[in-house]
């Protein structure tokens, strides 16, 4: 009710304004309660022109919080998370920095073992030169004194041919006193075991014991080191003597295949080995 007189007050406020009249068209008689009713109108005009500008300022104010509302929920959602990739990275660095430190320990303990290792190698290897330099020393001595022998070994009438020393008897005797002989300086009587060491024997062009006898076994030929034959230069017809002739020599020098066999207690020269090597 009381928005309906206020809407109707409002309409003819606005019907005045629109349609002024004079003061000469006004009694005289009732200027003085206009004016009074003009004075309350105003008043009431501006009472709703405040109220409306409050409520719109309280609309505007409103909307400002709700706007401040949402965006503080937005900004705190955003940084939660942030917050959240901050610690996941922060995690990552702390395991990444963990794993690194587990492979700085183990690179600093192989590193150690490297090392020692390296320590153990150069103490081996100075040992090894060490006893290189001893050894190297001791072949030199060694191979000095061989030296030495073998020109004493020529003086003393023996020939130097493939790592031995040879040597031919000026006299004669049976096998076994040769090759008591021959072992009495250090050496046996020949082995012949490549072509070479025969033509070498056939070049002294003598009548000789070498170290070849089946007076074990009939038949089965060793030399005097135990090694059984296996390449021969019996001569046509060698051996023939059976269990009379059981020692080998040479005699018919002039031929490769020289070898004969011969009673043991016959005396002939002889021809001893000395290994040099």
């Amino acid at each position: 009710m009381a928005l309906h007189e206020d809407q109707h007050e409002m309409s003819a406020i606005y019907d005045n304004i629109n349609n002024p009249v004079s003061s000469n068209d006004i009694p005289k008689s009732l200027s003085g309660e206009d004016s009074n009713a003009s004075s309350a109108t105003s008043g009431v005009q501006l009472y709703k022109i405040g109220t409306v500008a409050f409520g719109l300022l309280a609309l505007l104010l409103l909307g400002l919080v709700i706007f401040l509302a949402c965006y503080m929920e937005v900004r705190s959602r955003n940084f939660t998370e942030e917050r959240s990739e901050l610690k996941k990275t922060l995690n990552d660095l702390v395991s990444k920095q963990n794993s690194l430190t587990e492979e700085r320990d183990n690179l600093t303990r192989k590193n150690s073992d490297t090392e020692a290792r390296l320590t153990a190698i150069s103490l081996e290897r100075d040992e090894l030169r060490k006893s290189f330099n001893i050894t190297d020393s001791q072949l030199r001595s060694v191979t000095e004194e061989r030296d030495r022998l073998k020109v004493k070994i020529v003086q003393l009438g023996w020939r130097i041919f493939g790592g031995s020393a040879y040597y031919i008897s000026s006299t004669e005797k049976t096998w076994q006193e040769s090759r008591t002989y021959c072992q009495s300086v250090g050496a046996d009587l020949m082995i012949i075991n490549s072509k070479e060491e025969q033509d070498f024997a056939n070049s002294f062009q003598t009548y000789m014991w070498i170290g070849l006898t089946d007076s074990e076994t009939e038949g089965r030929w060793k030399w005097v080191d135990g090694s059984p034959l296996t390449t021969s230069y019996w001569r046509d017809g060698e051996p023939n003597g059976k269990t009379v002739e059981n020692c080998g020599d040479i005699k018919t020098f002039t031929a490769e295949k020289s070898w004969n066999d011969e009673n043991c207690s016959h005396s002939h020269k002889w021809i001893c080995e000395m290994k040099l090597s």
